[in-house]
């Protein structure tokens, strides 16, 4: 498989593997040995006077599928592949089909570049023969100290360290710190690993998580984590960073080589902690890593963030503090600000806020709530164009105001209004209806709608055919009698225009619970939704008011309905976290899960989910699950548990199961702001000849090569690589190799396996 460089969500540049000196290699089973250098008067591959095409015999290479370990502070290794027909030495044209393992020249030396492991093919071509073998490159390190460590670190940023928080790398072990190196572990069960969560499916690019631990009562002084795949093994040594060590960074360099060199075979991951000559362990978990990168950008709120100034109150330490649409690009490790403007003076009057939004899937439009003519009760609606936003965060009005969280069209061409539900101005309470952008003016002749249907929190699914939302009031339209009952999962199909049929109810909890949130599968087969459990406060769809809920899916096909229990937490991955004394218990974390949104891009064989949570973050975040109002405790000092997660859903689940697997801290959001309702877009589209890494970026949908290297494209080419726009699963390169066309784009439509 050819992999080409992705933009992701927090993708990282993956730098080299540090390596020099001298390493080995040796056959794979039944090849040649291969062990000897290059120059050292191996098989020429001069034809001796041949042409290199009127040879007759059967093309083959030497040696077969040979293996290089290249290893830290070693040469790098060499392997010289030589070609036969007949068995008489020919000239041939060499290739290798993947380029970032490594290079071969014309005279067939392949040599590993030492960042990524991993199996090749490489191919020799004579005349109309072609022949070809397997290449293995396995890369071992092993690291004394992190090199991004310094003993006066930098601001960390909004983000924290790394884009996740936690007090920094670690420095190499100090004289006396022998327990990591040299010790025989003994298990202790007080120890806990609290995060990352055990069986994690993690896609490739992300930004290196941050491991946390409960030491019990042990006060350790340093680290060993040990990661093995099949072509990849690390093994890194670290002092503590701070006291008391509670938590570490895997090293960025080490996670991105494990994470790309993976082929999809499970990885094991042990920790051993020393405490002097001491030690403890090993700790094990095993990953999945998925075989792509994430998608695009995210977009949520923030109240409380210290990016942007507009409160109309002052937060606990007398200031005025912020409340906007963030965004996490790719490769970040901080967000920016999307939506919000300041406003002046200690505490301003609050019309900057810019919090109630939708996004459209294409990244095109945002939109949200804002105060009209000065006044703070968010009654007016604006849209800010992503690509261009000459109002520099604070928007353009639509026609029509109350039009807080709509369904937007994927094209951001078209929105279906929320009704019911919220209770504030903004939030609308006439029936629900269709309005064209980006004028917001209501769209006429529009049919199929009941009589006063009060849809609340719709969504559209990624290919624009239909829309889910709560069943608030009314009617359900097309014919159905069935009236709301402020609780179930309703959808209808559309047409693109103006026309809804087929009104269907998918899904109804049980009594006392209500759908809130939902968002459509990539595949546009599923719908993953919020149930919210309890409403202490009355306060309808809310993420505070010690609101609870959970989260589910169901197959639009069956209606089968099942709860995601890995990604809410109670599947046996997810840890029973130790809590803080009393203020957040672990039990409260499987119920703490809120507004979901899918990525309409499917990466690696997997739906990608991103949700607000109240769960512990580790030992980084173990407030209060409700404490997050920038106004009641110090912000800036203390992490709120509000975040945004993410969370692996496969694609080809069976109706009435959990296809959920555990979630992961959302790298890149601001580390002391309360974060929520997260959207998951691709970015705004890039014009035909514009640079690209692949054809989601690209309006016309393709992103192939050229003179001056990967550039859009709206010109079909063949067949579509993985990413690039398609109409069925036969447009795609690789449909033999399990390659499917989701949503329009050409995606690994199974995990690896």
């Amino acid at each position: 498989m050819i992999r080409r460089a992705l933009l992701s969500l927090s993708l990282v540049a993956v730098t080299a593997v540090a390596c020099g000196g001298s390493g080995t290699s040796h056959a794979g089973a039944g090849g040649a040995d291969a062990s000897a250098p290059a120059s050292d008067g191996g098989p020429s591959l001069l034809n001796n006077g041949n042409d290199g095409g009127s040879m007759q015999g059967a093309l083959a290479i030497t040696p077969q599928a040979p293996v290089l370990v290249v290893t830290t502070g070693k040469a790098v290794p060499t392997q010289r592949f030589a070609a036969t027909v007949g068995g008489a030495p020919a000239t041939v044209a060499w290739a290798i089909d993947r380029g970032e393992l490594g290079s071969i020249d014309a005279t067939g030396l392949f040599t590993p570049a030492g960042t990524i492991g991993g199996v090749g093919h490489v191919t020799a071509t004579y005349g109309s023969q072609k022949a070809s073998t397997t290449v293995t490159v396995d890369l071992q390190t092993t690291q004394s100290g992190d090199p991004g460590w310094s003993s006066n670190p930098p601001d960390a940023g909004a983000g924290g360290y790394g884009g996740v928080g936690g007090n920094g790398p670690g420095a190499p072990p100090r004289a006396g710190q022998t327990g990591t190196r040299g010790g025989a572990p003994t298990a202790d069960a007080s120890v806990k690993l609290l995060y990352p969560y055990d069986a994690t499916v993690w896609p490739q690019g992300l930004l290196a998580p941050l491991v946390q631990w409960d030491p019990g009562a042990h006060a350790f002084d340093a680290m060993y984590i040990h990661i093995k795949e099949n072509n990849y093994e690390y093994k890194g040594y670290f002092a503590a960073n701070v006291t008391p060590f509670v938590n570490l960074p895997i090293p960025q360099q080490a996670w991105s080589t494990m994470a790309l060199s993976n082929g999809g075979e499970p990885v094991t991951v042990s920790i051993v902690f020393g405490q002097g000559a001491s030690a403890f362990g090993p700790y094990t978990q095993t990953w999945t890593i998925a075989q792509a990168l994430l998608q695009g950008t995210i977009y949520y709120n923030s109240y409380g963030t210290a990016l942007v100034h507009n409160s109309d109150t002052v937060d606990s330490y007398g200031n005025q503090y912020g409340a906007g649409t963030l965004a996490i690009a790719p490769g970040a490790t901080a967000p920016t600000l999307a939506a919000g403007i300041n406003s002046p003076g200690a505490a301003g009057n609050g019309t900057g806020c810019r919090v109630c939004h939708t996004v459209a899937a294409d990244g095109q439009s945002l939109l949200t709530q804002a105060s009209n003519a000065g006044a703070s009760d968010y009654s007016g609606t604006v849209r800010i164009d992503l690509s261009n936003d000459p109002t520099m965060g604070a928007g353009t009005a639509l026609a029509t105001g109350s039009l807080a969280y709509p369904a937007l069209f994927k094209d951001g061409s078209l929105l279906f209004s929320s009704a019911g539900g919220f209770g504030y101005p903004g939030s609308g309470s006439a029936p629900s209806g269709l309005y064209a952008l980006p004028g917001g003016t209501p769209v006429a002749g529009v049919t199929g709608l009941g009589t006063g249907l009060q849809a609340a929190l719709p969504a559209f699914s990624p290919d624009g055919a239909h829309v889910s939302f709560d069943f608030w009031a009314g009617t359900l339209g097309g014919g159905a009698t069935l009236a709301g009952d402020q609780s179930s999962l309703a959808v209808l199909d559309f047409d693109g225009k103006s026309a809804f049929t087929n009104p269907r109810i998918l899904y109804t909890p049980p009594s006392g619970q209500s759908v809130t949130y939902s968002s459509f599968l990539p595949s546009s087969t599923g719908v993953v939704f919020e149930v919210e459990l309890s409403n202490p406060s009355n306060a309808w769809g809310y993420t505070w008011h010690q609101n609870t809920g959970e989260l589910w899916w169901v197959d639009t096909a069956s209606g089968q309905a099942h709860r995601l229990d890995a990604l809410d937490g109670y599947a046996a991955g997810v840890p029973a976290l130790p809590g803080n004394g009393g203020t957040h218990t672990p039990a409260q974390d499987v119920t703490l899960n809120y507004e979901p949104t899918v990525n309409p891009i499917a990466s690696g064989g997997y739906a990608w989910v991103v949700f607000t949570s109240r769960r512990m973050y580790g030992n980084v975040a173990q407030l209060d699950p409700w404490t997050s109002d920038p106004r009641s405790y110090p912000w800036q000092d203390q992490v709120t548990d509000k975040k945004l997660w993410v969370a692996a859903v496969d694609l080809d689940a069976k109706p009435g199961t959990d296809p959920s697997h555990p979630p992961f801290y959302l790298p890149g959001q601001e580390l002391h702001a309360g974060n929520a309702r997260g959207y998951w877009t691709v970015e705004p589209c890039r014009a035909s000849g514009q640079s690209c890494q692949t054809g989601d970026q690209c309006c016309g949908g393709y992103c192939q090569p050229s003179d001056a290297g990967l550039v859009c494209t709206s010109q079909a080419p063949t067949c579509s690589a993985t990413f690039d726009k398609c109409t069925t699963t036969s447009d795609c390169c690789g449909a033999a190799q399990g390659v499917a066309c989701v949503n329009g784009v050409c995606t690994q439509g199974q995990p690896a396996q």
